[in-house]
């Protein structure tokens, strides 16, 4: 009687892993789980260059050809 009942959980559990694994693999969760994945590389991208900018933009701020483009800018945006 342990052993069907055993027997029955295991057919259980291998036909909700079955359904959740067909779920996993639809062309909607991939895409899906794509989005979400780029979504988050682009805010972590920017979050780590404007820290990174912050911490070195007074250091590449010294640069001549940066510096003499920044005031190009700044004259440009002037007009």
């Amino acid at each position: 009687m342990e052993l069907e009942n055993q027997r029955d959980k295991i057919i259980e559990q291998l036909e909700a892993l079955n359904a959740k694994i067909g779920r996993q693999v639809s062309v909607r969760f991939i895409f899906m789980t794509g989005v979400i994945y780029g979504i988050g590389f682009f805010i972590g991208s920017a979050i780590i260059a404007t820290i990174a900018l912050g911490i070195l933009g007074p250091t590449v701020g010294k640069i001549g050809w940066v510096q003499s483009n920044f005031e190009k800018g700044s004259l440009i945006l002037r007009r």
